[in-house]
């Protein structure tokens, strides 16, 4: 304390005399604990920005930059430290390697020791696998027989939130579409009371977004300034409020479901199946007889990974629309054929396969990122061509979606690219939207390739027919695309976009196929 009373002598307010110690503490402790640099992997900056200021304003350039000018690993400098970054084909020798932890890589991005990051603490805990395990093999083997729910549960929020008008009007489109993806994802892992709860869907919206704002605020803050800048954010009252709401919300419900299951065990009997992922997440962590669960974190953080990424890319798929009015008809033809035969059967969303290329060529050609595959370096790894990946150290593989070896004509969109390479020989499993590659990165690659990805793919799908029969799109008249919003390497649709929609007749009747 005595720089500190030296800089504030006696008088100052005893409040600023606090804030004060913090700082300079926090000043002094950053310099000691900064992460420095890592020998031998160069450092990418560009347009005389510092390596700091290069990866938060333009990390997408500086990724390209790095791979174009070192044949090996670089390093780019993130608000939380040095990562380093892999050219494309190491993708496939890293994939499963038991020394590269995933969750680790993003426990000091999102802040996980603060409160109102609870979930992402839960979903990121190594030890259990909860959220995941319960995705990757309740949620996945469960999806012929939530088809049904996805479907009703589109036909009520279009309704609700694009209305019947045959007039033009305009909607923000991610606050809409995140209203659709809220709901249905909610409706599949809560059931459908929960799913219509205006409170809940309002933590489901604006959980994920205010967490990644607090986190990207305090990525670009100084370090010995977070925790004030922490405490400062309405973001972060927002969070811990959304926590404590939804407890009230969920635990009630985890006690109810937890009396019957032990009550039935009680009794000498088999404890009813549930069909929800609350009830899959007590169910798997009785039987691994896993303790201190929190299922309300679990829940959020299941509710987090869900919306995100699929608000996002239909957000991507309905701008293509608008932009290919040619290929939106091209798309309905498909709808309608596949579903005049079969109607929502469980082979349907498979045969919309020019869908599935349309999807996966958007993400192509404006990804999410342009890096993947995250991992944590558990112990020094040396790679196939000699090189050491360095203990504590964070790595994530570069993106090739513009590579002209792999993808012919590249700055080109073509909606039916992916069909096409499905139609080679021995490549019908090779391209599709939920198949991973080093290609191809949107869900990762390996062991850790995103477990909700076959669950996202069909809500989409679902979502995209009764968006393409029931709806005409079009850009607002004389604005065009809106530009992306870019933050390190990623890039998303910003929250002002908006986009016109006006009813239509289907020429088929999908909401009682």
């Amino acid at each position: 304390m005595d720089m500190v009373e030296r800089l504030f002598p006696a008088g100052f307010p005893v409040s600023l005399q606090v804030i004060a110690a913090t700082v300079v503490l926090g000043f002094f402790y950053s310099l000691i604990t900064k992460d420095r640099p890592f020998s031998g992997f160069p450092i990418v900056s560009i347009d005389g920005k510092s390596p700091k200021k290069t990866w938060l304003f333009n990390g997408r350039k500086a990724l390209a930059e790095g791979v174009r000018s070192f044949a090996g690993p670089f390093q780019v400098i993130t608000g939380t430290g040095p990562k380093i970054v892999l050219p494309n084909h190491y993708a496939e020798e890293i994939r499963n390697h038991p020394s590269l932890d995933f969750n680790k890589a993003f426990a000091r991005d999102f802040f996980v020791n603060y409160p109102g990051f609870e979930p992402h603490r839960q979903g990121l805990k190594t030890g259990d696998a909860l959220v995941q395990e319960v995705t990757r093999v309740k949620l996945t083997q469960s999806l012929n027989l939530v088809t049904d729910d996805l479907v009703d549960e589109t036909t009520a929020s279009l309704h609700d939130i694009f209305g019947e008008s045959e007039e033009w009007k305009a909607f923000l489109i991610k606050d809409a579409i995140a209203d659709v993806v809220a709901r249905l994802s909610s409706r599949v892992f809560l059931g459908q009371d929960l799913c219509r709860n205006r409170r809940w869907l309002d933590i489901a919206k604006t959980f994920t977004i205010d967490s990644f704002v607090v986190s990207h605020i305090m990525r670009a803050a100084p370090s010995f300034m977070r925790p004030i800048t922490y405490w400062l954010l309405p973001q972060s009252r927002r969070l811990r409020k959304a926590v404590r709401d939804s407890r009230a919300m969920i635990e009630p419900e985890v006690e109810r479901r937890k009396a019957i299951v032990d009550a039935a065990l009680a009794d000498g009997k088999k404890p009813p199946k549930t069909a929800d992922t609350l009830g899959w997440m007590y169910e798997i962590a009785k039987s691994r007889n896993l303790k201190d669960v929190d299922y309300s974190a679990a829940q959020l953080s299941l509710t987090m990974a869900a919306i995100h990424t699929t608000t996002e890319t239909t957000c991507q798929a309905l701008l293509d629309i608008c932009e290919h009015p040619e290929v939106a008809e091209q798309l309905r033809q498909e709808v309608i054929e596949v579903l005049s035969e079969g109607g929502w059967a469980k082979t349907s969303l498979y045969k919309l396969k020019l869908m599935d290329s349309f999807l996966k060529e958007g993400q192509r050609f404006r990804p999410l990122s342009a890096a993947s595959m995250n991992r944590y370096v558990e112990k020094d790894i040396e790679l196939s061509d000699g090189t050491i990946l360095p203990k504590a150290s964070r790595v994530m593989v570069a993106s090739s979606y513009m590579d002209p070896k792999i993808y012919s004509d590249p700055e080109r969109f073509d909606a039916a690219r992916f069909l096409h390479m499905r139609q080679q020989p021995g490549q019908e499993n090779s391209w599709q939207f939920v198949t991973t590659n080093p290609s191809h990165l949107l869900f990762g690659h390996g062991q850790h390739a995103c477990p909700g990805r076959f669950f996202a793919s069909n809500e989409m799908k679902i979502a995209l027919c009764h968006f393409l029969l029931k709806y005409d799109w079009r850009f607002v008249p004389g604005e065009g695309r809106p530009t992306s919003r870019a933050f390190e390497a990623s890039q998303g649709v910003p929250p002002s976009a908006k986009i016109q929609a006006r009813r239509r007749k289907p020429e088929i009747d999908i909401d009682n196929l």
